[in-house]
């Protein structure tokens, strides 16, 4: 067999969409969401391993770089038919010489437990540090009323405002597991600049003034009948108070409204705040889980 690994171009959209839906089924994608990814303002590294007719077998990606711990995040999106040793080494030699051309040190990745990617990232020295999870509520019935802590009140995302969102959330994330500070411009990239980007979908929670939090929505792309929440965050004063359970149960009530079938997003396995937990007792259920590997590349 020959493989090759060549860059990514526009036309690759629709079979990378077709790989990563048949790689990992519970986490789907669309063109409007490939076409956004490849189109943002941080630098990163997109590849496809191809065959010997150009066809491609496996989509990777490089991003979220940290140039102060060295460390480099990478996609690696393989469907079960195509993972073979030949073209998995393809795209971890690939995103490993590309990683280390960066000057990086340390190479993440994630994959499921289930995949045949896992026990080849063992075999080449990766080690399991951390794990995630998708989690997913059905709407087939409405869901509870929130409860909002007394002085709160909650509207939808007002025009000029999403700088101050954007700072509100950094601020509910930064006791989280090795944050780093985000940018604004590649923030609002994805979350603003998105074809789908829908501020009735937004719910933020203000105490006079101040934002104490916020739930930014969206339906999920690939899954038309899936809300998605992008990002739930209490700002740390505001905390033990209930208000994140409240900005959940609202965001169920927006997608019942809207006739979805269910509500879904992602968390980190060990989150600092209790999320898994607060998400368990709003009636969510873990439907897939996805482990972080790490190795130190040079």
């Amino acid at each position: 067999m020959t493989r090759a690994v060549r860059a990514v171009a526009d036309a690759d959209v629709p079979a990378i969409v077709a790989l990563i839906n048949e790689a990992t089924p519970k986490a789907r994608v669309d063109d409007g969401e490939i076409r956004l990814w490849l189109s943002s303002p941080e630098e990163s590294d997109f590849a496809l391993v191809v065959d010997e007719r150009d066809e491609p077998l496996v989509y990777a990606d490089l991003s979220s770089a940290d140039p102060e711990s060295g460390r480099i995040w990478l996609d690696l999106r393989v469907p079960r038919r195509n993972a073979d040793d030949e073209t998995i080494a393809a795209a971890l030699d690939w995103a490993e010489t590309t990683a280390g051309g960066r000057g990086l040190r340390v190479l993440r990745a994630v994959t499921s437990p289930d995949s045949r990617v896992a026990p080849f990232l063992a075999g080449r020295g990766y080690r399991p540090i951390r794990h995630a999870f998708r989690m997913r509520a059905d709407l087939d019935a409405p869901p509870p009323e929130p409860s909002w802590p007394a002085g709160i009140a909650v509207r939808n995302l007002e025009p000029g405002e999403e700088r101050a969102v954007f700072e509100a959330v950094e601020d509910a994330f930064a006791d989280h597991w090795e944050w780093t500070p985000g940018i604004f411009e590649e923030w609002a990239h994805h979350m603003v600049e998105a074809p789908d980007f829908d501020p009735s979908l937004w719910l933020i929670a203000r105490d006079g003034a101040e934002i104490a939090g916020a739930c930014i929505c969206r339906f999920a792309p690939g899954e038309p009948e899936l809300g998605w929440v992008r990002q739930l965050g209490v700002r740390p004063p505001w905390r033990r108070r209930g208000l994140g359970t409240s900005l959940l149960l609202a965001s169920f009530g927006l997608f019942w409204e809207r006739r979805a079938l269910g509500v879904g997003l992602g968390v980190d396995g060990e989150n600092t705040t209790g999320a898994v937990r607060l998400y368990e007792r709003a009636g969510m259920h873990v439907v897939h889980r996805f482990d972080t590997y790490e190795k130190e590349i040079r």
